[in-house]
C-alpha cells in the first residue's frame, strides 16, 4: 500500500487542516513536532516523503494559484498528485504533476473528455458528497468504474486531522470500486495503516499523524507498508 504525505497550501503556506473547517486552518509550524517552517518546499525538504499529495486550497477557493510551487515540489519526490480545484479538462493540459479531480469542483460528467491519467477524489463532508450535482455515493462509484483511474480517493473531510477513520465508508468504496481505492482523512496510527491495507486499500493519505509523532518519518520516506 502506497503512503502519500499530505500538504495543504493556503495563502502560500502549509497549514494544519482539521475537519474541513478551512476558516480555522493555521500554519503547520504551530502544530507540528517535526517541522518548524511553513514554506511548502521547506516542509517537504524536512519530511522527505517518497509520495506527496498537495491540496492547493488557494486555487480550490478561487483566491490564488500555487502551480509553480507544486511543480517544484514534484521534482523533489517520486510521485506528486495534486487537487488544484480543477473545473474543466482544458485546465489539465501541460501539467507537470498528476491531477486529482475532486467532486467539490470538477463535474464528473466531463471525465469522458479527459485524455490523461488522473485520480478522482470523492470529497465527503457530514456524510454527503460535495458536488454541484446531486450525486449518490454508490451510483457515482459505479459510473467511475467505467473509467480506468489511477486511483479513487475517499476523502472524508470531516475526519481530516481527527485521527479517527471512517472505516465503514472506506470499506464500502473498496467493495464497490473497480479502481484502486486510496483513503484520506482520519489516519492516526500504524495500526490504522495496517487495517486499511487489510481491507484492500491501495493507498493512503496522511499528515496529522506524522506531525504529531504517531507515525514516524521513516514511514512516509519509505512510502509503502
Amino acid at each position: 500500500m502506497q503512503i502519500y504525505f499530505v500538504i495543504d497550501i493556503l495563502n502560500g503556506e502549509v497549514v494544519r487542516a482539521f475537519r474541513g473547517e478551512r476558516k480555522n486552518y493555521y500554519p503547520i509550524s504551530r502544530f507540528s513536532k517535526v517541522v518548524g517552517v511553513d514554506d511548502p518546499i521547506g516542509v517537504v525538504e524536512v519530511v522527505k516523503p517518497k509520495f506527496l499529495y498537495v491540496a492547493d486550497l488557494d486555487r480550490i477557493t478561487g483566491r490564488g494559484n500555487n502551480t509553480r510551487t507544486i511543480e517544484t515540489l514534484a521534482s523533489k519526490v517520486k510521485h506528486l498528485i495534486a487537487d488544484c480545484g480543477f473545473k474543466s479538462p482544458e485546465e489539465l493540459n501541460g501539467l507537470r504533476f498528476t491531477p486529482v479531480l475532486g467532486t467539490e469542483t470538477f463535474d464528473m460528467a466531463q471525465l469522458e473528455e479527459v485524455r490523461i491519467p488522473v485520480f478522482v477524489s470523492l470529497d465527503i463532508k457530514d456524510g454527503r458528497l460535495l458536488s454541484n450535482r446531486r450525486l449518490e455515493f454508490d451510483s457515482l462509484i459505479e459510473y467511475l468504474n467505467t473509467f480506468s483511474l489511477l486511483g479513487l480517493i475517499v476523502l472524508t473531510l470531516d475526519r481530516v486531522g481527527s485521527c479517527s477513520l471512517d472505516l465503514k465508508t472506506i470499506e464500502k468504496a473498496v467493495d464497490l470500486s473497480e479502481n484502486p481505492v486510496f483513503a484520506g482523512g482520519g489516519v492516526g496510527s500504524i495500526e490504522d495503516l495496517r487495517r486499511l491495507k487489510e481491507i484492500g486499500c491501495r493507498g493512503v493519505l496522511i499528515a496529522t499523524a506524522v506531525h504529531n509523532g504517531s507515525i514516524g518519518l521513516e514511514v512516509v520516506r519509505k512510502g509503502y507498508i
